[in-house]
């Protein structure tokens, strides 16, 4: 599940698009994400659906890391909208599954399809949330949305992303410029010291990206996690109180919420409003000439 401090560059060829057999033009043909509806397959690994709710036109996508199944992605998502979005104005949901390899070299998740139908929605913020290696996979689809030109960069302009714990490949500056808002969570229990295992990576992206928002360091202090536990720190961005105190447990953090167990949402609590502009400072007028 780990990430390796990366700050390759990769290539923008992509994978397959589909898992379905349905073209994407035919699946927005026919508007197969019913209000109220249950998860529909939009792209090989992707799934979304429509809650239904009035007035509310924004979309929050949450990619797991490497080894997370599509399944479990969903649960994620259903309970951080269950806990923190269902009065932000979202209505659609979308969970991708993690990469097959940790450095997602096979490009296999339909971040292209995912593409064409953020870019059918001409209103609302897109809320991208990405944990460990997933953090790749999200960024190719930024990539692809980049590659749209004007059309790509008014979405990317109404897109905040959440980089958790997680990587830097694939991120290009120009990206970052673009984006309303781009964060760089990491975890840290205050009580031991320890931080989450790609913190020295977040605080440097953090760092970098500063104006774009910048590091957001989450208290992990009620993770039960041991002292040194950093694998266990860095599932403490997806489920509070991860449930194997040394390391992380994908199918139970991802899944098995519980009272004393929420999921993690505390870093969604940083600013979606674009960063304010600096004032205009007019020069002084000129001093009237002197004889």
């Amino acid at each position: 599940m780990g990430v390796a401090h990366d700050s390759g560059k990769r290539s923008k060829t992509l994978g397959p698009a589909l898992g379905a057999p349905m073209t994407v033009a035919a699946w927005l043909a026919v508007g197969l994400l019913l209000s109220g509806s249950g998860w529909q397959s939009v792209g090989a690994g992707v799934a979304c659906r429509d809650t239904g709710r009035t007035h509310a036109y924004a979309t929050f996508i949450a990619y797991g890391g490497w080894g997370v199944r599509e399944k479990w992605a969903r649960a994620w998502v259903d309970e951080v909208y269950r806990t923190a979005l269902t009065h932000r104005g979202v209505r659609y949901l979308c969970a991708v599954r993690g990469p097959a390899t940790v450095d997602y070299a096979g490009r296999e998740i339909g971040n292209a399809a995912l593409a064409i139908l953020l870019l059918s929605r001409p209103r609302g913020l897109v809320v991208v949330t990405a944990h460990s290696s997933g953090s790749f996979v999200a960024h190719e689809l930024l990539a692809e949305i980049e590659g749209k030109g004007t059309r790509g960069g008014a979405l990317l302009g109404r897109t905040v992303y959440y980089d958790l714990d997680g990587g830097e490949s694939g991120l290009t500056p120009d990206i970052v410029t673009h984006l309303r808002r781009a964060y760089f969570v990491y975890a840290e229990d205050s009580t031991t010291g320890t931080r989450s295992a790609n913190a020295a990576t977040m605080i440097a992206l953090g760092t970098r990206y500063a104006d774009q928002g910048g590091v957001l360091a989450v208290n992990a202090s009620r993770s039960g996690c041991r002292a040194g536990a950093r694998w266990c720190l860095h599932d403490a961005l997806v489920t509070e109180r991860p449930h194997n105190p040394d390391t992380f447990d994908l199918e139970k953090d991802y899944q098995g919420f519980l009272p004393d167990r929420p999921a993690a949402v505390a870093y969604l609590s940083a600013p979606w409003n674009p960063p304010a502009e600096p004032p205009t400072v007019n020069p002084p007028p000129a001093a009237p000439k002197t004889d």
